[in-house]
């Protein structure tokens, strides 16, 4: 049984804020393991929250681990959390000025607030694991069921974007997917691993608080531990995403001067190889402590498969580093 508390205190200060705004956050919380037979584990926890912006709240979470073998498990874990509004969220005070074409400037003001409930999220997760191979190999396969509700968004609550806006409480959203992956000791000097997620969001909320993602991502990798030699070859690939563009632009969009064009909500799927060659140059063992100097060369997107990670992110091609690595 673990038992213990957490406080921390919040003193933020900006232009951007009406005053100086503090907050203090409170917790306890209790964790218990129980083995209730040789395959049988149970694992509960709870915590207590008082906030400055919100009301005390209770957050449970629990898990039960079964093994099916010595080297076979299967574990299933909920939670429940809450995040209350933050100290930007409940002082912001920000004049924008926003000028459309043939009218004059307009200046509309974003405030914040604490009349919002905080966000809750119920997560669920399924997963095995298994070793194989005399512990050489390990396999994964992970299912996640998140629920979001009560998003807080700065909301325009007409809809007109001239009318200043503030945060709100709307929305939910559903994260679902899984994880399948293998990690493999094929000698002592070189291991390797290979792993496949998918995501799936539904959303019903609108304005900054809707999220792009992509669908699909793997991931693969060598690497290589023989000295005085140190390596590694990653390989990513991650689908095609969609970032959907804030409200602002599509309200605004009337306005906007013929042949304008706003920002792609599409980035393409894109392939990342990442190459890494190491050096050890000198080592000396001090009692517990380990001095070494390593001299090493990274190539970042060594295929040059230049790409965006977002619709405004910066154009990533290849990009190779030295690296001079002393420990003392």
């Amino acid at each position: 049984m673990n038992i213990g508390t957490n406080f921390r205190h919040i003193l933020h200060s900006s232009n951007i804020l009406t005053t100086r705004t503090t907050e203090d956050r409170l917790g306890l919380y209790a964790q218990g393991d129980w083995r209730v037979l040789p395959s049988l584990e149970v694992s509960a926890g709870l915590r207590y929250d008082m906030d400055s912006f919100i009301g005390p709240h209770l957050s449970p979470r629990g898990a039960v681990i079964y093994h099916l073998h010595a080297n076979h498990v299967l574990r299933f874990s909920g939670s429940m959390a809450y995040r209350p509004p933050t100290t930007t969220e409940a002082s912001l005070d920000v004049l924008n000025q926003l000028t459309l074409p043939g009218f004059p400037p307009i200046t509309t003001r974003v405030l914040g607030s604490t009349d919002v409930k905080p966000e809750h999220i119920m997560s669920y997760e399924v997963g095995y694991q298994g070793w194989w191979w005399d512990h050489r190999l390990r396999t994964r396969v992970t299912g996640f069921y998140n629920h979001i509700s009560d998003l807080i968004a700065f909301q325009n609550p007409t809809g007109n974007p001239l009318i200043p806006v503030r945060p709100m409480n709307g929305g939910i959203a559903d994260v679902y997917g899984g994880e399948a992956g293998a990690e493999v000791l094929m000698t002592s000097w070189l291991s390797g691993f290979a792993n496949y997620a998918y995501q799936e969001i539904g959303q019903t909320s609108s304005g900054f608080s809707r999220r792009g993602f992509p669908h699909h991502k793997i991931n693969a990798g060598l690497r290589i531990n023989w000295s005085p030699f140190t390596g590694e070859i990653l390989y990513h690939r991650v689908g095609t995403a969609f970032y959907p563009l804030a409200d602002a632009f599509t309200n605004l969009a009337p306005f906007l001067p013929p042949g304008t064009v706003l920002p792609q909500e599409q980035v393409p799927a894109y392939n990342l190889v990442n190459i890494r060659v190491g050096y050890l140059l000198w080592r000396q063992l001090a009692g517990d402590n380990v001095r070494e100097a390593e001299l090493a060369v990274s190539v970042f997107n060594a295929l040059n498969d230049t790409h965006r990670e977002h619709p405004l992110g910066d154009l990533l091609g290849t990009r190779v580093m030295g690296w001079l690595t002393v420990k003392l």
